[in-house]
């Protein structure tokens, strides 16, 4: 099953709480380089349109679970559903909704401050990058630039540790996410694999010409 981002609702939690498992839905957090600019220049093509989304909405669904208040709604097809609301309607209508709550790229950037304030640092490179590959601004930059600058209010403090690896267990490599990371991109992304106006990741080609030439 195939994830679903929604920019103006969400449908994978109930009313009693309980969502999909993270392992049906496809989300993540690219850590390619612990260097945000760097990781966001590494993205490849797909991902710099695609993740600009998925990242504004892991950020938005940290700002209204931490921030915002509890109700239950109903969606199309009346079957009750949690959201939050938040008070500022400013931030109430920009931010997307609250999405994927129990995936581990959600839980690790509302983890703490320092999470939160390294994926934004990335996210706003990733959205440079897209204007420098595309010579054009994501709409998603426009709509969210604003209103994810600041941490929620209510996010705790912490250390910067890396994203959890949100990915098939055989491109898993124990306590190393960012060798987790490049093995994935290396041995599940190389069908799209292609980086407009950069160069590819040196990590990437010589770990790609080995894997060439192993299967």
């Amino acid at each position: 099953m195939r994830a679903r981002l929604f920019l103006n609702n969400s449908e994978d939690c109930r009313d009693d709480g309980q969502c999909a498992p993270y392992s049906e839905l496809i989300m993540n957090i690219f850590y390619l380089s612990p260097d945000p600019k760097v990781c966001a220049e590494m993205h490849l093509d797909k991902h710099v349109v695609k993740m600009i989304i998925e990242y504004g909405q892991l950020m938005s669904t940290a700002h209204r679970l931490l921030d915002g208040k509890p109700y239950t709604d109903k969606t199309a097809n009346g079957r009750s559903i949690k959201r939050w609301r938040m008070e500022d309607s400013k931030i109430e209508e920009s931010l997307m909704k609250a999405s994927h709550i129990n995936h581990p790229s959600a839980v690790w950037v509302r983890s703490n401050r320092s999470n939160y304030i390294w994926l934004h640092w990335m996210w706003s490179y990733l959205c440079k990058e897209y204007t420098y590959r595309y010579e054009k601004i994501h709409s998603v930059e426009t709509r969210l630039s604003d209103v994810l600058y600041l941490p929620p209010v209510n996010i705790s403090a912490g250390d910067f540790y890396p994203p959890t690896p949100a990915m098939p267990d055989e491109c898993k490599i124990p306590n190393n996410s960012l060798a987790s990371y490049h093995k994935y991109y290396i041995e599940r992304k190389n069908h799209f694999a292609k980086w407009t106006k950069r160069q590819i990741p040196l990590w990437y080609d010589e770990g790609i010409k080995q894997y060439n030439a192993n299967v």
